[in-house]
């Protein structure tokens, strides 16, 4: 018969070995392959609670999330971090499932608020970039190898970036139609995806596959804040996929659902009329696959037959050819006279007065690109005659918040995931390059996505 004092001994041993155990699993990965419960489950219930707690004091296996209200960091090292975090102090709900999600981004698992390394290697002192000295041409991006490689704060990430995204709002610091605001030597570039080198954040490691929003991304290395992040990417979303999707992506998802205010509730062709200009590029292609997946009656405007043909493949019921079609007599042709709930328009100065015109009663013209220069002034009369709004909304604008951040991207990696969308690449060009890539961009060369590779 066992005795009281032999069973405390086996229960001990019980709990050291599991501890143990989770060591070696975290060991062998840098993320946790096995469900801590999994692990307990031998345990009896109490001794299953002593032994969750013990391994969160040393090092907590369940890579539950910080806390979005309390400090990363706790008061004591003796605090047990949980208490801050979940309504039981010893039983975490992190434990019950592999998948365990952060605050931050619940598509992909949260890491141990605490114990976090912050250098992978050594890492040099200079770097290669593309740099702008003063507005301008394409002969205004200056390839060098010498800049330093930027420090990261408290908070930020440093990233060796592969895939860099190329977009018209470059071209537009570039020319110097949208100022910055850091003046001029300028790197420009919004987007990229890498892997993390560095990190003074506990939801990031060395060697972690990311995406991220940020600036000057046109380098070989980027600080970024890890609050405009999204990784550790899974292996089914390349690095390259990653980084041609998130600005773009958000951009169009964002002008649906939020400027427009289009949701899925109707069968396909049963939403809304909208017209999207230049729907063979990078974020009309986007624009119209998302408006399909809505239910919306796409009409797709392209130059050339061509792009005609990619834009209806992207789901467009109905193309018009700008090159060689009236698109103002076409819409009212395909409307009946109607015209168009809703047209997104990213070319600008060349399009606005067409917009005016084939939009319907109470319908919205949004605006939100100058690819052939910025919308003249506009006489706010003209709106009256058919109640038209207008609309120049920006994507930053609509990811302000953790909440909105984490609202837009799961919405869109789930559409990429379950291919609803589909992201086309035109072309990868070296860093070297850059100048070409933005000359083909601005030339209305291009179908898809334009990217940058180190």
């Amino acid at each position: 018969m066992m005795t009281a004092g032999t069973g405390s001994r086996h229960a001990t041993t019980d709990i050291i070995s599991t501890i143990n155990t989770i060591a070696v699993h975290r060991s062998r990965s840098r993320l946790l392959e096995l469900p801590l419960l999994n692990l307990l489950a031998p345990l009896s219930s109490s001794r299953r609670r002593f032994a969750t707690s013990a391994a969160a004091l040393t090092n907590c296996s369940c890579l539950c999330p910080p806390s979005p209200l309390t400090s990363p960091i706790p008061a004591s090292p003796h605090q047990h971090h949980h208490r801050n975090i979940h309504p039981t102090p010893f039983v975490c709900p992190g434990t019950n499932n592999i998948s365990t999600t952060s605050v931050y981004h619940k598509n992909f698992p949260a890491k141990n608020p605490y114990f976090y390394s912050t250098m992978a290697a050594e890492t040099p002192k200079t770097m290669s970039g593309v740099v702008i000295e003063k507005p301008g041409g394409v002969d205004v991006l200056k390839h060098k190898t010498d800049l330093p490689v930027p420090e990261i704060k408290e908070g930020e990430l440093l990233v060796k970036n592969e895939y860099i995204g190329v977009n018209f709002i470059d071209t537009y610091f570039r020319t110097g139609l949208y100022p910055s605001s850091s003046g001029y030597p300028l790197i420009t570039g919004k987007e990229a995806s890498g892997t993390v080198v560095s990190s003074k954040h506990p939801r990031f490691s060395p060697g972690d596959r990311v995406a991220y929003l940020g600036n000057a991304a046109y380098a070989e290395y980027t600080a970024v804040s890890a609050s405009r992040c999204i990784g550790p990417l899974p292996e089914r979303i390349s690095s390259e996929t990653a980084a041609a999707a998130l600005l773009q992506g958000l951009t169009a998802l964002t002008l649906v659902r939020e400027a427009a205010g289009i949701e899925q509730k109707l069968g396909i062709s049963e939403g809304p009329w909208a017209l999207v200009h230049a729907a063979a590029g990078g974020t009309g292609s986007l624009l119209v696959q998302i408006l399909s997946v809505m239910g919306a009656k796409v009409i797709a405007t392209a130059g050339g037959q061509e792009k005609c043909e990619q834009a209806h493949h992207h789901g467009a019921q109905w193309t018009i050819d700008n090159k060689s079609e009236d698109v103002v007599e076409r819409v009212k042709e395909i409307t009946n006279g109607r015209g168009v709930d809703v047209i997104f328009d990213g070319v600008g100065k060349a399009t606005f007065d067409a917009d005016l015109e084939m939009v319907a009663r109470k319908g919205t013209v949004i605006s939100f690109g100058n690819a052939s220069g910025k919308v003249e002034p506009l006489d706010i009369l003209r709106l009256g005659a058919k109640n038209i709004k207008v609309m120049r909304p920006v994507l930053f604008g609509y990811i302000v918040t953790p909440e909105e951040w984490e609202r837009w991207t799961t919405e869109l990696f789930e559409l990429i995931k379950t291919e609803k969308v589909k992201i086309k690449v035109h072309e990868v060009y070296p860093l070297q390059e850059v100048a070409r890539a933005h000359t083909d961009l601005e030339g209305r060369k291009t179908t898809g996505k334009l990217l940058l590779k180190l």
